[in-house]
């Protein structure tokens, strides 16, 4: 049998999202490890003894307490598995460790004997695998699915949206027309000021995205009998087509504003064009 390298093997093994819940599960709360010579801790003990002092633990007096507040209940063997349970234990697990951290990686409170360090790693790196990323806002990491195109938006738009501009991918999103809704009134409110400038620029898909914009139930109310702006065939949509229509409202915003910061760029290509020909 043709040897396959080492190197090949991992290259080509697909991620098992549910054995790095169980290694992630096992470290956050089943292995133990001992603080002076009585006293053992799970990383989850450790989490729960230094509760208090999370900047966002709102008014709650206790993890336990937070857990049944938020309803995170994690199951060594759960019944339904996929993907978002995978997320949803991952946020919750560092973002309750992750606020340990210092600067230079040191843990303030405990013994570093901890391994606190080595459960972030292995995190961000399961995260990585699967395609995710962090996304920082108020004390509280996200990890939403890597978008290129989300990722060089954010990067262009002022920090007051770049965090909502990713937040629009996180798995908590699906399903919920309000907080969509809530992100694409942000960004037509973002684009309104800039709307001559990208007629100019790509005249039809400013026509198309402020036609949507105003009929779609985002910055009036299309639903409503009695009121002006009623559209019934936007009344008549079921929530999962409105959601599929602010989906593309959503893309066509990430175009519009890599069209318009495009425009710079245009200008110096053809300045260089301009000297190049002058000076044959």
């Amino acid at each position: 049998m043709k040897r396959i390298p080492f190197s090949q093997v991992l290259k080509n093994a697909s991620i098992d999202l549910r054995r790095e819940y169980d290694r992630l599960y096992a470290l956050f709360y089943v292995q133990r490890t001992f603080i002076g010579t009585k006293n053992s801790y799970s990383l989850r003990d450790f989490c729960a003894s230094y509760f208090t002092k999370h900047p966002f633990r709102g008014t709650c007096i206790s993890l336990e307490d937070f857990d049944d507040f938020y309803g995170y209940h994690f199951e060594e063997e759960p019944s339904e598995f996929d993907i978002d349970y995978l997320i949803s234990f991952c946020e919750y697990s560092f973002n309750l460790l992750f606020y340990y951290q210092t600067p230079n990686g040191s843990v303030p409170f405990v013994s570093e004997n901890l391994p606190i360090q080595f459960y972030l790693d292995q995190v961000s790196m399961v995260i990585e695998d699967i395609g995710y990323m962090k996304n920082f806002h108020d004390h509280v990491i996200d990890f939403v699915p890597k978008d290129h195109v989300a990722i060089s938006v954010a990067e262009i738009i002022d920090r007051n949206l770049s965090y909502r501009v990713i937040e629009y991918n996180h798995h908590t999103m699906k399903g919920d027309i309000n907080r969509k809704k809530t992100i694409l009134i942000a960004l037509a409110d973002k684009l309104e000021p800039l709307r001559l400038e990208l007629k100019n620029i790509n005249s039809n898909l400013e026509d198309d995205l402020f036609f949507l914009f105003n009929s779609i139930n985002l910055r009036h109310n299309n639903i409503d009998p009695n009121g002006k702006h009623y559209a019934k065939t936007v009344s008549d949509m079921k929530n999962d087509e409105l959601e599929k229509w602010y989906d593309d409202v959503y893309q066509m915003c990430l175009l519009a504003f890599l069209e318009l910061d495009n425009t710079e760029r245009e200008n110096r290509v053809k300045k260089l064009r301009k000297d190049i020909k002058s000076n044959k």
